[in-house]
């Protein structure tokens, strides 16, 4: 019995003893867990705030970023605007070179017109002046009877006024800066020129025993053209004609037309044109390797006047020739349709 008890009471030691341990252990056990919670609770905790922080950081780094990039646009819209006045500027600037080009072009052109009609017109009155030259030498020269001097003083005033109407196309040129051509056409016979220019050339041809025929076509019909200018066209072509043919020379002067245009050619069987020259007759300045044969100067802008007189008129001119045969010259002048 007694052993009983004995055994009952180590058993219930043992199991208090065994209970305390697990009680102990859970205890531990449980103390040590919620120390661990509370470990991770703070660590978290620690990680929210970093985060916070971090993102708070990042508010504030994006609003500056935010600041900067409305300062950049800004900038760069003004920068725009100014890039579009530049461009405006030099889009201006441009165009006022342009004008400043053409103009000064014009002007060159201006002034190169200027020059050559003034050229024009003191080379037209060089041929007249030089035709009252020869009527005063005949009428000094020569014991005219009263009809011929009554021819040579119609020709020394017909001569005169040609003179008088080329000064003041000069005077006209000069005062009001004109540098055109001046072509004031009416409806003219064209005989009356062509016959009127071969007469007061005949006094030269003479002095130079060079024989000067006219030969006109009776039905040539009425055309307009600027009579001063186109006498200035026939008179190149026939006075180039004696001044250039030898003695004993004849030089024929014609009219004609056709179903177009009026027609007037001036032949002579002086010394002729090479292939080269033909080409280039009409050009300013150029001058002829045949020589005047009465010692008469040359410019070389006479053919170059006829021809823009001519052209001016809607004509043509042309030249055939053959070198050690003779050169013929010609014009030719719209009808009326």
């Amino acid at each position: 019995m007694q052993f009983n008890i004995i055994g009952i009471i180590s058993i219930v030691l043992v199991f208090l003893l065994f209970s305390g341990i697990v009680y102990l252990f859970v205890r531990k056990g449980s103390n040590s867990s919620g120390k661990t919670r509370e470990n991770d609770e703070k660590e978290q905790e620690e990680i929210v705030n970093k985060n916070l922080s971090k993102l708070e950081r990042l508010k504030e780094e994006n609003k500056k970023l935010n600041s900067e990039i409305f300062f950049l646009e800004e900038k760069n819209r003004k920068l725009k605007l100014k890039v579009k006045e530049l461009k405006e500027t030099i889009l201006s600037l441009e165009e006022q070179k342009e004008q400043l080009a053409q103009s000064e072009k014009k002007l060159k052109q201006l002034r190169v017109q200027k020059e050559e009609t003034l050229a024009m017109v003191a080379h037209d009155i060089k041929n007249p002046a030089s035709t009252i030259k020869n009527f005063v030498d005949l009428l000094e020269s020569y014991d005219l009877n009263a009809q011929e001097q009554q021819e040579v003083l119609k020709g020394l005033l017909e001569t005169s006024s040609r003179i008088l109407n080329l000064a003041d196309e000069f005077s006209t040129i000069v005062a009001q800066e004109q540098v055109e051509i001046s072509i004031k056409k009416k409806k003219n016979n064209l005989n009356d020129v062509v016959e009127e220019i071969v007469q007061t050339n005949k006094i030269k041809a003479d002095s130079k025993d060079i024989s000067l025929l006219l030969k006109k076509s009776l039905a040539l019909p009425i055309v307009e053209f600027d009579e001063n200018k186109i006498k200035e066209v026939v008179d190149n072509f026939v006075s180039n004609a004696v001044k250039y043919s030898p003695k004993n020379a004849t030089v024929n002067v014609t009219t004609q037309f056709d179903d177009k245009y009026a027609i007037v050619e001036v032949n002579d069987n002086g010394f002729g044109l090479t292939q080269d020259e033909i080409i280039h007759a009409f050009e300013k300045g150029v001058t002829l390797s045949t020589k005047p044969t009465g010692g008469e100067s040359s410019s070389g802008l006479g053919l170059w006047i006829a021809k823009k007189i001519v052209e001016e008129h809607n004509g043509k001119v042309w030249v055939k020739s053959k070198k050690g045969i003779g050169s013929t010259f010609g014009f030719k002048l719209p009808l009326e349709m």
